[in-house]
């Protein structure tokens, strides 16, 4: 027991590695070196990966930015010159301001499909075309409208263009415009279309068909009854047709009757065309003279 004891108190003595040869040491260290090594270089390519996707990021903003600054911020893609070409009775400053142009606009800005729908809102416009001629030149061909005929409406004159858009209610008949009256448009206003409106169709359609010749024999053409038209002659005389085809046909017939009417001193106040083959004449009463009208074969 005291030799157990004593043995239990004595220093625990690490038995002595023996030593390694030189060789063998060496070749532990660059196996270690080897496992660091190889650990930093599995953890080192993630990081040379993103470091590559942020090189990448930052040229690519740089360049970007580059070509904004050029594209936008110099006056390299600038349209240099605006060309108005087409208008007659409006102005090349009015139409640049209405489409909302002006020297000095960024190419890349440019949206002809917005610049064609503001010019289109000018009544006196029936079309448009926006072209780029070359880089630095742009091109507005513009296509007008023209008067057809006047509708009196109160008194103001409403001038209406042959597809039937309202151009202007601000003018005094003073246009050579076939004149047509008795249409109810006291609603209606600049840039409105009428051929939806039946009486417009009507009158459009009178106006279209009667040759020059006779329409510039007519003062005017009115429209108050669509089934019943009456058209007052420059002379002043009245006429109620039967129908446009009818009139026509026997229009030469009623000039050579209003002359034979005038070389016998014969002054109607109306001639009504809508018996067939029959003008009936209502004369104006002389004093004393009772007479209630004849009638024209024709």
């Amino acid at each position: 027991m005291p030799e157990d004891f004593a043995r239990s108190n004595r220093a625990y003595l690490k038995p002595t590695r023996p030593e390694l040869p030189t060789e063998t040491r060496e070749k532990l260290r660059r196996r270690q070196y080897r496992t660091k090594f190889n650990s930093f270089a599995r953890l080192a390519r993630p990081a040379r990966a993103l470091g590559f996707v942020l090189l990448i990021a930052g040229l690519c903003y740089l360049v970007v930015t580059q070509l904004r600054h050029l594209f936008f911020a110099t006056s390299y893609f600038e349209i240099k010159t605006l060309e108005v070409i087409g208008n007659k009775s409006l102005n090349r400053e009015n139409i640049l301001k209405t489409a909302g142009l002006a020297p000095g606009l960024n190419l890349f800005k440019l949206d002809r499909e917005e610049i064609k729908r503001r010019i289109l809102t000018e009544p006196l416009v029936k079309d448009v075309k926006v072209d780029l001629d070359g880089l630095y030149n742009l091109k507005l061909i513009i296509s007008e409208r023209t008067p057809f005929l006047y509708a009196k409406v109160g008194t103001a004159f409403y001038e209406i263009s042959d597809d039937g858009v309202i151009i202007n209610t601000q003018g005094y008949g003073e246009k050579d415009l076939p004149l047509i009256t008795g249409l109810n448009l006291e609603t209606s206003q600049v840039g409105d279309n009428l051929n939806s409106n039946d009486g417009y169709y009507i009158a459009h359609n009178w106006v279209k068909s009667l040759e020059s010749r006779i329409l510039e024999q007519i003062s005017e053409i009115n429209f108050k009854s669509m089934q019943n038209p009456y058209l007052i002659l420059l002379s002043g005389e009245k006429v109620f047709p039967r129908s446009l085809e009818d009139f026509k046909n026997r229009y030469d017939f009623l000039r050579a009757l209003l002359d034979n009417l005038r070389k016998n001193n014969v002054e109607p106040i109306y001639l009504d065309m809508r018996a067939p083959n029959q003008i009936v004449v209502r004369p104006r009463k002389s004093s004393g003279s009772r007479n209630r009208g004849s009638i024209a074969g024709g």
